[in-house]
């Protein structure tokens, strides 16, 4: 179910320049704002393995209806984590 994965320095040098970052999850595109504005919360939601509530903060509420409109899996929202992450530049860190 993973998609479409920018190159790591592609996706830094579109978070530099405050662009929103894409990806595509499951046929689905979704769009992310650059790891730098999320809000603090989604930090802490992830330190506290809260990872719902950081992909939803993530995602915002409309996109993560769409992401729930299908039977999910906590394998899938890790794995939709992780394509923000990429999308995003910050995987791995």
């Amino acid at each position: 179910m993973s998609g479409t994965r920018p190159s790591p320095a592609r996706a830094a040098r579109a978070e530099a320049a405050g662009k929103v970052a894409q990806f595509v999850f499951d046929g689905e595109t979704y769009t992310i704002a650059p790891s730098a504005d999320w809000d603090l919360d989604v930090l802490d939601r992830f330190e506290d393995g809260r990872v719902l509530g950081a992909v939803t903060l993530v995602l915002g509420p409309e996109q993560m209806k769409r992401f729930r409109s299908k039977p999910r899996t906590i394998g899938d929202l890790n794995a939709l984590f992780d394509e923000a992450q990429r999308a995003a530049g910050i995987a791995g860190n």
